[in-house]
């Protein structure tokens, strides 16, 4: 587990038992979806300031990437999905 440990100071700047407090704190479910995970959860965190947000399951991490963290961009996307269901 060295090597996790190493990965997550490297990249987030925090050892694996602060990642594994993150993980009781939510339960050890997604931040966005609330989902379980047998997996590990990864660390979401702001591109811009490097700011840790919290542990998201694979899907809900990628979603986000995608939108580029644009808020925007999925207040649209809500939108699109509200009125294409509502015909």
């Amino acid at each position: 587990m060295a090597s996790r440990n190493n990965n997550l100071k490297y990249r987030y700047g925090i050892t694996e038992e602060i990642y594994n407090e993150m993980l009781d704190k939510q339960d050890y479910s997604c931040a966005i979806c609330n989902q379980k995970s047998e997996k590990n959860l990864s660390v979401d965190h702001c591109h811009t300031t490097g700011k840790i947000r919290g542990l998201l399951c694979r899907n809900c991490n990628v979603g986000l990437g995608y939108f580029n963290d644009d808020k925007n961009r999925m207040k649209l996307a809500m939108r699109y999905l509200d009125q294409s269901h509502s015909t």
